[in-house]
Order: C-alpha cells, then sequence, then structure tokens
C-alpha cells in the first residue's frame, strides 16, 4: 500500500517545517512506502526556500505554480501528481488544528470508504470562531438542497481519497470551490463517504477568508451545480 500526502502551500512558510515533521512522523508509523508532495500557489513570504530545503528530504517532492492560481488549481495538480493508492489532503496547518496521531485508525477506516472526511463541525469546538461556525452551516445546507451532501464539513483540511475514486471524476474547479465539486461528483459517481467528528483547534493564519473568498465561493458553486446537473 502506498500514500501520497497531498499539501497545498500559500504563505506558509512559518509552519512547514512543522508540517513535514509530523505529517512525515505519522506515514512512518501506517507504511514505509509514501510520499509527501507539496505545490505553492505564487506564495509571497519565504515558503519557496522552506520548499526548497524540504525538497531534500527522503520521499519528499515540491512544484511550484509559479504564479497564483488558487486552491482548486493547485489541487487538482497535486491529485495527478499523486502515486499512492490513497491520497491524503492535508491543509499546511492541519499538524496544528487535528490531532495527527488518529490517521492510521483512518487508514484503517479505507478499508469500508472510498473518501473519509476528519469533520471539525460534528462535535462542539467552541475554538472555532462564530464567523466560522454559522456561514459554514449555511453554505452546507445550501449543498445539501443542491447536490444532496450530507456532508458538515464541506472545507475540511483534513481528508483521505482512494485514488482511483479521483481519477474516475473531471475536476475543473480553480478555486475554493473544488471542496464541493469533488464531494458533489464523488457522490454522483456512487462512492461512499464518510465523514467523522474530531476534535479541532482552530488556528488564525490560514488563506481562507470568510468575507473575501465566501461570497465567490458561493457563487463558483451554483456554476458547479449548474454543469453537473446537465
Amino acid at each position: 500500500m502506498k500514500i501520497s500526502a497531498v499539501i497545498p502551500v500559500y504563505n506558509s512558510g512559518k509552519i512547514l517545517s512543522g508540517t513535514y515533521n509530523n505529517i512525515d512522523s505519522e506515514l512512518k508509523k501506517i507504511t514505509d512506502k509514501y510520499e509527501i508532495l507539496f505545490r505553492d500557489d505564487g506564495s509571497k513570504d519565504n515558503s519557496k526556500e522552506c520548499l526548497d530545503k524540504l525538497a531534500k528530504k527522503k520521499n519528499v517532492k515540491v512544484f511550484f505554480n509559479g504564479e497564483n492560481k488558487g486552491l482548486g488549481y493547485t489541487l487538482r495538480s497535486l491529485f495527478k501528481d499523486a502515486k499512492g493508492e490513497y491520497v491524503i489532503y492535508f491543509d499546511a496547518d492541519a499538524y496544528l488544528c487535528f490531532d495527527l496521531t488518529l490517521l492510521q485508525n483512518f487508514v484503517e477506516k479505507m478499508k469500508e470508504n472510498d473518501v473519509l472526511i476528519a469533520s471539525r463541525y460534528e462535535r462542539k469546538n467552541r475554538n472555532i470562531p462564530f464567523y466560522r461556525v454559522y456561514p459554514s452551516r449555511v453554505y452546507n445546507f445550501i449543498n445539501k438542497i443542491l447536490f444532496g451532501l450530507d456532508i458538515e464539513d464541506i472545507g475540511s483540511g483534513f481528508v483521505i481519497f482512494k485514488k482511483k475514486a479521483i481519477d474516475s471524476i473531471n475536476l475543473e474547479s480553480d478555486k475554493f470551490d473544488i471542496h464541493v465539486e469533488l464531494f458533489a461528483k464523488l457522490k454522483k459517481a456512487g462512492y461512499k463517504i464518510e465523514e467523522i467528528p474530531v476534535n479541532y483547534n482552530h488556528w488564525y493564519g490560514g488563506s481562507f477568508d470568510v468575507f473575501k473568498h465566501g461570497p465567490k465561493t458561493l457563487l463558483n458553486t451554483f456554476k458547479v451545480w449548474y454543469k453537473i446537473r446537465k
């Protein structure tokens, strides 16, 4: 069994060393056949210098978009580059937010699933800002109506996929709506998606801004729905 961990990077230089160390440590407990893929999306901090150092590590591959193209473009590229039977999507700050020691148990559960989501919102995590919780609930309700998605955490930064499932669908989104496109198309294709509640610690350094990116993501979500319903 080979595992690919894919990590989009944007202005994450100050945490990338921790990202690598924590993910590498947990993957070693599961298998010696793994790869960690980073792709930088036009960062303006020292992410490139940090990634150049990480590229020298065993099992690490580093890619650069050159300019900012969006999370969707970055993830789609990472999914294509991944060679593992299982693909684990991590946000760069995942080790600060999630208990990554759950990873081994999650991989075991993949024997019964095609997708496994670490859900932030199915437990009462009081440390998640209200301006993230309530818009997320509204957005998830909209996605339930549009796509029939019964998922509480569409934008989770800790998700495991079977590579064959990802390879079987055509992804087009370049921005944050990549999440809903992924799950909507996987559901439509008949894949089994399970969501597992986990404890979560919010980190305030993430790139998604509800007020800046939320309206455009919602608009793009309707565009995804329009394309899928054809």
